[in-house]
């Protein structure tokens, strides 16, 4: 029987299996991939996951969030005391170690941050069992580069009294290596191989060195820069400035306001890593009104595409204090979407042609002019882009301008315009942007009752 391979992060946990060739992420009870790692307890019982999550806000002192950070961790370890010091749960030390102090069915409860990692593990266990494969669930865990020995035993422990028979612990940037078979089919393979990470709430950067079978992390690199947690901040702003503009209320000068819509950011963030459009919708989010937005895949790429363009620095950081030159990482790939045959030996086929400058929209009036991010500079090639316009009832014309930004504050160089004249009233514009794999950039404007359409081709430098 194969072996569950476990990951149990700051803000989520999944579990996957290696069978029959390939390995295969389980899906919890909801679908999900995921399971947020938080436990709530309430009056009538104690929930995990995603359950916990959505009861956040009303019940944040008995909610805890983020338990593997402390875990293993001695009194005295200054990460312990911030985390102590931060944590909307009140926390104490019994006997050197932390507890947290909760309310449970109407009753006071202690418990160790052992106990919340147990719960977490305990519902990977469910999720393992909903697979089929009976109740006996060896498993891998696998934990960060800079975990010490007492952190290691310390969630071994926790997965152990769960249910999970835990083989053995090895570090993140080798189970990535172990998920796509590098080094294990071929044991006379020697490589470099760059490993990058984006968690919920840091991102690591690693160097392995495989050889003849065998895995040793070179260097590993962490920063909190880059993060899940940073995505949904600047979503959450971008929120705000919205319900700003529609209803001129202000959302940060309430905590619990401003705690509720960052909730439905990362709901909306989940939704769109697997649909072009997501939905956002806040009841009473402040002063009793009502939100409700649609955000697009493309809006929120450009809005976290000054954080992802920090990856680049991150990867020279490494290389600088390995000692390694970057032609000397001999295996790269963009994974989503990529199958065996995607995934090149030789450094220089796996590079990927990128965008050189951002694409911008350019939209004017009588007073201003704002520009639109479509494509961020450093988007991959070939990528397409899928808007929709409704215009006011008045207007009967549509103007699309576009240019090339070395930022979002300042036209470099303009591409050229699409003009529609003579739309019926209240037109929808449908607009598709391709930027082709030949380094052309091609749109095209549709009105959708009318069906008149306009199209240009331009080229943009790679």
């Amino acid at each position: 029987m194969a072996a569950f391979g476990v990951h149990f992060g700051s803000t989520s946990a999944c579990l996957a299996v290696y069978k029959d060739g390939k390995t295969d992420v389980v899906a919890n009870d909801l679908g999900d991939r995921v399971t947020p790692c938080i436990v709530a307890f309430t009056d009538h019982d104690q929930a995990v996951g995603s359950a916990a999550k959505q009861g956040k806000i009303r019940n944040a002192h008995n909610t805890v969030c983020n338990v593997k950070q402390i875990l293993g961790r001695s009194s005295d370890d200054q990460l312990l005391q911030q985390y102590m010091d931060n944590s909307p749960v009140k926390m104490i030390l019994q006997d050197d170690e932390p507890v947290f102090q909760v309310e449970h069915k109407g009753q006071p409860k202690d418990v160790t941050p052992s106990k919340i990692a147990e719960a977490i593990y305990l519902r990977m266990l469910e999720t393992a069992r909903s697979h089929g494969d009976g109740d006996i669930h060896d498993s891998v865990l696998a934990v960060p580069c800079d975990f010490s020995e007492d952190q290691k035993q310390a969630i071994s422990e926790s997965a152990n009294a769960a249910g999970f028979s835990v083989l053995r612990t090895v570090s993140e940037p080798v189970s990535a290596l172990l998920s796509y078979d590098i080094g294990q089919t071929d044991n006379t393979l020697e490589c470099n191989v760059l490993v990058i990470r984006i968690g919920g709430e840091s991102t690591d950067v690693s160097i392995v060195k495989v050889q003849n079978g065998l895995y040793r992390v070179f260097c590993s690199q962490n920063s909190t820069a880059v993060a899940g947690s940073k995505f949904t901040d600047s979503l959450t702003d971008y929120l705000a400035t919205e319900f700003y503009k529609k209803y001129k209320l202000d959302v940060k000068e309430s905590r619990r306001s401003l705690k509720k819509l960052r909730l439905e950011a990362e709901n909306v963030k989940h939704t769109l890593s697997t649909l072009g459009n997501a939905q956002c919708a806040v009841d009473s989010l402040f002063e009793g009104v009502d939100f409700h937005c649609q955000v697009s895949r493309a809006r929120f790429e450009s809005l976290i595409s000054s954080l992802v363009q920090q990856c680049p620095s991150l990867i020279d950081s490494l290389c600088s204090t390995a000692d390694i030159a970057k032609t000397d990482i001999q295996k790269a790939a963009i994974l989503t979407g990529s199958d065996e045959t995607d995934i090149k030996v030789n450094f220089e086929q796996s590079e990927v042609e990128c965008l050189k400058k951002s694409i911008c929209v350019k939209a004017a009036n009588e007073s201003t002019c704002q520009l639109y991010p479509v494509f961020p500079s450093l988007t991959p090639f070939p990528c397409r882009k899928h808007e929709t316009v409704t215009l006011p009832s008045n207007q009967t014309s549509f103007k699309l301008e576009l240019c090339e930004c070395s930022n979002n504050n300042s036209v470099d160089a303009d591409l050229g315009k699409l003009v529609m004249q003579d739309l019926p009233k209240s037109a929808v514009v449908s607009i598709v942007c391709h930027l082709r794999r030949d380094g052309s950039l091609h749109v095209t404007c549709k009105e959708e009752s009318s069906q008149k359409t306009v199209s240009i081709t331009v080229e943009v430098q790679s």
